[in-house]
């Protein structure tokens, strides 16, 4: 059931009592086809901002029901909202806040419009007539879209509250009036009977009023949206940005893990060559190159007690015994016994040759 507001006055003078309240004849709602926007019925069938006429017709204004719900409607200075700007009921809950005054008893009946008194309690909403010339009304209420054959009727109107706005959908009809209103209604109507404008011309000026009044809020709700729309693309730059440096900073990364891989591939080699060199080492599996470089000083070196050492220790006993590698290791006296062994010290042993070749070559991949 959507919620919905309209506008209207009624001919009279208002006054003030000697308690400071203000007594306001109006007229609050009428018979009549007036204009909402698709969203504001809920009618999601079609484009929200498509304008829908809706017809009020005098058995649903006029409905007992619908006039005894108005009954000491509370008055508000605006339509109340909530932070996210959608409309909300006035309740007992919220009523000291939002409550302005009250319409006073039922409301009757006046031709084509209800009609009654405000009396108005709070100097607000008297500052608000007298002061800021705001002397409309629109009546907040709740009701049934029905559709037939294409057109739009309201039924089952039931009231919450009447509100005091700046500019009313029912029109100038609904506003707020006194003595100076009554003359300017005067001469309103002479003008009409003399140009002799019809009902239907009326409403439709009051209509172009509404699309008017549309409009220029559809033009502020861009205008909102396309600032909002440049904010985000702003935070997109600055997101992306931050990323990109990220991004930067993660490959550096990458390249710094790859160039410690690639070196602690280049010396595991080599400490492999050195101990297919030096001693009769063949399974190294998965062994460490401490594990490696002890197993090798243990069987060239018995004497050498390593418990307790340090890697840096058994690092640097290693690579002593390979700089002193002059056949004196059991494999080069073993290569020396043989025949080969002439030829052992006249070229480099397959080891070292391969290890000459898989350092060189590791170097050209680094460069």
């Amino acid at each position: 059931m959507p919620q919905l507001a309209d506008r209207i006055s009624v001919p009279s003078k208002r006054h003030l009592t000697d308690a400071g309240q203000m007594i306001v004849p109006c007229a609050f709602a009428r018979t009549g086809v007036q204009l909402y926007t698709a969203k504001q019925l809920n009618l999601t069938d079609k484009e929200p901002n498509e304008i829908i006429k809706v017809h009020r017709q005098e058995q649903d204004v006029f409905d007992e029901k619908s006039v005894a719900s108005f009954r000491s409607a509370p008055v508000t200075i605006g339509h109340p909202k909530d932070e996210e700007g959608s409309n909300i009921p006035v309740t007992a809950e919220n009523a000291k806040s939002l409550q302005v005054g009250m319409l006073e008893g039922m409301p009757v009946r006046d031709e084509d419009m209800l009609t009654g008194v405000l009396v108005l309690t709070l100097q607000d909403a008297i500052d608000a007539l007298e002061v800021e010339g705001t002397e409309e009304l629109s009546a907040g209420y709740t009701c049934d879209i029905e559709e037939v054959d294409g057109e739009y009727y309201q039924r089952n109107i039931k009231a919450n509250h009447i509100a005091i706005v700046p500019k009313g959908r029912a029109g100038s009809s609904c506003r707020i009036s006194d003595e100076a209103f009554e003359e300017l209604d005067k001469v309103k109507g002479k003008k009409k009977k003399d140009l002799e404008i019809s009902d239907e011309e009326v409403k439709e000026v009051d209509e172009v009023k509404v699309l008017s009044k549309m409009l220029g809020d559809a033009i502020s709700e861009k205008a909102e949206l396309d600032s909002e729309l440049e904010k985000s693309k702003e935070e997109l730059v600055k997101l992306t940005a931050d990323h990109s440096k990220e991004l930067e900073e993660a490959n550096a990364k990458l390249e710094k893990a790859k160039e410690v891989a690639e070196e602690a591939v280049i010396e595991r080699c080599k400490v492999i060559a050195d101990a297919q060199m030096l001693a009769d080492v063949k399974d190294f599996g998965s062994k460490s190159l401490n594990e490696i470089r002890v197993e090798v000083l243990t069987k060239e070196v018995p004497n050498l007690v390593l418990d307790g050492k340090s890697e840096e220790y058994i690092c640097a006993r290693f690579d002593v015994l390979v700089e002193n590698f002059n056949n004196t290791t059991s494999m080069g006296n073993l290569l020396a016994d043989t025949k080969l062994g002439a030829q052992v010290k006249a070229e480099p042993s397959p080891a070292v040759s391969a290890r000459a070749r898989m350092i060189e070559t590791q170097k050209k991949l680094k460069s």
